[in-house]
C-alpha cells in the first residue's frame, strides 16, 4: 500500500465500501507500508509478518489457510503479480476471485503476457480500466470481463479551492520510471523553454530514476525551472493552480493523474496511451500525442501553451466529465461485480 496509483484505488474502495456496511480487508503481500489512509473499520494484514518469511511460497501457503479460514465472500487481487499469486494460491478454495488488471497488456513483454495467458483463465471475473484493455483479451475472458473507471479523489469537487488566477506552471505525476518517459518531457519543455520563459515545469514522484533525472536538469541549465517535487498529498491541489498538466508515458493501464487532471479542470497532453482516447477528446479537451514522440510533444506544448484562451476552453470542457469519475458511482459498479459474482456462486 504505498503511494502507487493502484493502491490509492485500493484505499478509495476500501473506505467506501466498508462505508456501506461490507466487512472489507485488505491483505499486503509485500511490505508493512500504508502510504493513503485507510478507515479504522478497514483491517490491514501484513502477510510477511503473519507468514513470519518474506518468501513468497511461504506466504502463499498462508494466504490460502487464511482465505480458508476467514471465507471471505470474494477475493480482489490488484495487478498482475498479485493476482497470479492469489489465483495460483486459492485453487480449489471455492472463493470467488474478481481479478484486477492495472496496466495494459499490449506493453507488457512475453514474460507477463505468458503470465497472463496462463493465470487469468482461473479467474472467477476479470475487472479492467478501459475498453481497449478488454479487447486485448479473448472472447471467452471478455464475457466475464467488466470495464470499470478509476474513481477520483473527493476533493476534486470541492470547487471552494479552486485559486483565482493559475499559475504559469506545468504539472505531471508519475513514478521517476524508465515507463514514465520523463527524460521526453524534460528535453521537450528545454525546447518551448526559450518561447515560454515563465513557465515551470513541476514533477511530482519518486523513484530509480530520480539521480539521472537530476542531471539532465543540470546538465540542460533547467535547475531553476524543473523542479522534482517528489511524492505529495497536495497533488489535486497543485493540478487546479496548473495551467497544463502533460503525460509523457510509454504506458498505462489508465492514469489516475490523467484522471484527476481531467476532473479539476485542467487542459491535459498525453501520449496515446490505453485510456487517452476515452478520457481525452483530442483537439477539444487537449492534445494526444504518439508514444516516444518528442517532436510531437514539443509541437503540442507549443499549441497550448500559445494560447490562453484554448486552454481556458479545454479545462472548462474536461470539468464537464468528472462524474463519470466520482466514487458513488464507481462504488457502485464495483459492488454490483462483486454481488453478481458471489450471488451466481451461491
Amino acid at each position: 500500500m504505498s503511494s502507487g496509483g493502484t493502491e490509492r484505488v485500493i484505499s478509495l474502495l476500501a473506505n467506501e465500501l466498508s462505508h456501506r456496511g461490507h466487512q472489507v480487508e485488505i491483505v499486503c503481500l509485500n511490505r508493512h507500508v500504508v502510504f493513503y489512509p485507510i478507515d479504522e473499520q478497514v483491517k490491514v494484514v501484513f502477510a510477511e509478518e503473519e507468514a513470519g518469511t518474506s518468501f513468497i511460497g511461504k506466504k502463499m501457503l498462508w494466504l490460502r489457510k487464511y482465505v480458508k479460514t476467514t471465507r471471505p465472500d470474494a477475493v480482489l487481487p490488484f495487478m498482475t503479480d498479485v493476482y497470479s499469486v492469489t489465483l495460483v494460491s486459492l485453487m480449489g478454495s471455492g472463493v470467488p476471485v474478481i481479478s484486477s488488471e492495472r496496466y495494459d497488456p499490449r506493453a507488457s513483454d512475453f514474460l507477463f503476457k505468458t503470465i497472463r495467458w496462463l493465470f487469468l483463465r482461473l479467474t472467477t471475473h476479470l475487472v479492467v480500466q478501459t475498453e481497449d484493455i478488454k479487447s486485448c483479451y479473448s472472447k471467452a475472458l471478455q464475457k466475464r470481463t467488466t470495464v470499470i473507471y478509476n474513481p477520483v479523489n473527493e476533493k476534486v469537487f470541492e470547487d471552494s479551492l479552486v485559486p483565482k488566477a493559475k499559475q504559469n506552471k506545468i504539472v505531471s505525476v508519475g513514478r521517476l520510471a524508465p515507463q514514465k518517459n520523463f527524460p521526453m518531457l524534460i528535453n521537450a519543455f528545454a525546447i518551448i523553454k526559450v518561447e515560454f520563459p515563465d513557465y515551470q515545469l513541476v514533477i511530482f514522484g519518486e523513484g530509480p530514476l530520480r539521480e539521472d533525472l537530476q542531471s539532465q536538469i543540470d546538465s540542460l541549465n533547467l535547475s531553476e525551472s524543473v523542479l522534482l517535487a517528489g511524492r505529495s498529498n497536495e497533488v489535486i491541489e497543485e493540478l487546479r493552480s496548473a495551467k497544463l498538466f502533460c503525460m509523457s508515458t510509454n504506458a498505462e493501464g489508465m492514469s489516475n493523474a490523467l484522471i484527476e487532471a481531467v476532473c479539476v479542470g485542467v487542459p491535459v497532453i498525453t501520449t496515446n496511451v490505453s485510456g487517452a482516447e476515452e478520457l481525452v477528446d483530442d483537439g477539444k479537451t487537449g492534445f494526444i500525442t504518439p508514444i516516444g514522440d518528442e517532436t510531437q510533444l514539443v509541437i503540442a506544448l507549443r499549441k497550448m501553451l500559445g494560447n490562453e484562451v484554448l486552454m481556458k476552453e479545454m479545462g472548462e470542457r474536461n470539468m464537464q466529465k468528472r462524474e463519470l469519475f466520482n466514487l458513488q458511482t464507481i462504488a457502485n459498479e464495483w459492488e454490483n461485480v462483486i454481488k453478481s459474482v458471489v450471488y451466481e456462486k451461491k
